[in-house]
């Protein structure tokens, strides 16, 4: 008696070769190829094979990077060096798609880009590259929250907040909120702005901005460590890049 644990695939084959072997129906050829592994007969044999659960095979997530040109254009609202680069590139028709900082040296040097932009490139390059490692750690599948946001006048203005002192983003924490909850962010530290949180995902809140008046409702994607609940977190966790 054969040990061995087949498939049904395999029992109709060997019985196909066993029929042409001996010169026999193919039902005794089955007859015989299940009796061989152990099995009452060949009905015995099909039903104990499809009994079996399935194999389970665990899902293969794809993981596609996200291009230095997607990654920018996500950025094209921040009101900071960041920003004004997305901006300009939205307004290149000729704007290339590269997949190195060299590339993007010669291009922007190519089109007498000053000192000034070259630095920005170099600082946003590195920013690039800290979120495509930042995406590769696995992370739990929590769905983003949403809630319906309450539209009411919003009494806050904007606070001067002095002597603070601003802390590296690698050293930075995460304040939890959702969607409709009040904040505040800061463009260079100095400000205070009062937003609202619009949308949240594993790594940005889309906030509108309440003041000034004149862009009241505005709409930023901001990093997590640059949305706080108070003033003074705001300037110290300000917006980079």
């Amino acid at each position: 008696m054969n040990n061995k644990k087949p498939t049904l695939a395999f029992i109709k084959r060997q019985a196909k070769n066993l029929k042409r072997k001996n010169s026999i129906t193919h039902t005794q050829a089955l007859e015989i190829i299940a009796k061989d592994f152990g099995f009452s007969n060949w009905k015995h044999c099909q039903r104990s094979l499809n009994e079996q659960p399935a194999a389970e095979i665990p899902p293969i997530k794809e993981q596609i990077e996200v291009s230095f040109t997607d990654w920018l254009k996500k950025h094209q609202n921040r009101d900071t060096p960041l920003g004004d680069l997305a901006k300009d590139m939205l307004g290149d028709r000729s704007w290339p798609l590269y997949d190195t900082l060299e590339a993007y040296r010669s291009y922007l040097s190519s089109h007498r880009a000053s000192i000034p932009a070259m630095q920005t490139l170099e600082r946003v390059w590195k920013s690039y590259k800290a979120f495509l490692r930042r995406a590769k750690v696995p992370r739990p599948n929590i769905p983003a929250v949403r809630k319906p946001v309450v539209k009411n006048h919003d009494l806050r203005k904007i606070v001067s907040i002095k002597g603070v002192i601003p802390r590296h983003y690698n050293v930075r924490t995460v304040e939890k909120f959702e969607v409709g909850d009040k904040a505040w962010i800061s463009w260079g530290g100095k400000k205070a702005i009062p937003v609202t949180i619009v949308d949240v995902d594993l790594r940005h809140y889309s906030v509108r901005t309440e003041r000034p008046l004149t862009k009241a409702g505005s709409v930023h994607s901001l990093f997590l460590d640059e949305v706080r609940s108070t003033p003074e977190l705001a300037c110290i966790n300000h917006v980079t890049l």
